[in-house]
């Protein structure tokens, strides 16, 4: 009960952790806080890169090597601050869509030729087991949807951001994008039911678990 407590509190803490980064970086970007008070975007968007950056020196063996780069990261900043207030949207945009860029090659690297599809690594990892025919296509042709949900996700981000505005651009980057991830988990469940009728139902989630537990390779089984 208390391990189930923790879990709900930690996951709540972690929306609301979301939904706050969400609404503050879109007050700092689309209203009048992105002239007044240039210092919170350039504050709020570079938070994440710098939190994950702190995270790598926490974890990471060789600690010395990632503090000097911790400091020499400190140091381009402030060399740079005066720029970077001028420009924070930019940092915005490039975390954006370099995210969603990165996740559509991810996926899409494994549909080359000879090479296992990703999501089919998860399927393996979830049942332990080989894949039929019919799903080793399947998981084949969602990997590609994945990849093609990114990659529009990232032409969609660009042209808000150069032909629309900072404003319309803003909300669909911080209000719209995980929504329409859920969609796509969502959309994807009910053609996966749909398809294979069969198959022991599991969330790519629990794929992307599994794999990660069994050490991220499909051969360790």
């Amino acid at each position: 009960m208390r391990l189930t407590l923790a879990r709900a509190v930690r996951w709540l803490a972690l929306a609301a952790g979301g939904v706050g980064y969400a609404v503050l970086a879109y007050y700092s970007a689309a209203t009048s806080a992105a002239a007044t008070s240039p210092s919170l975007g350039v504050a709020v968007s570079l938070a994440p890169s710098l939190a994950i950056l702190l995270w790598l020196t926490w974890r990471s063996p060789r600690r010395l090597g990632m503090l000097l780069l911790c400091a020499v990261v400190g140091g381009l900043l402030w060399g740079f601050w005066g720029a970077l207030q001028r420009n924070f949207n930019w940092v915005y945009f490039l975390q954006h869509i370099g995210v969603n860029l990165m996740l559509a090659a991810v996926f899409g690297v494994t549909l080359g030729r000879g090479r296992q599809a990703l999501c089919t690594r998860f399927a393996e990892a979830v049942h332990r087991s080989s894949l039929a025919p019919e799903v080793v296509r399947y998981t084949r042709q969602i990997t590609l949807a994945w990849m093609v949900f990114f990659l529009a996700v990232s032409l969609v981000s660009s042209v808000l951001f150069f032909f629309v505005g900072i404003g319309a651009w803003s909300v669909f980057a911080n209000f719209l994008s995980f929504p329409l991830i859920l969609l796509m988990f969502a959309v994807e469940y009910r053609v996966r039911l749909h398809k294979l009728p069969n198959l022991e139902q599991h969330s790519i989630m629990a794929g992307v678990r599994a794999f990660w537990k069994t050490g991220a390779s499909p051969r360790a089984h």
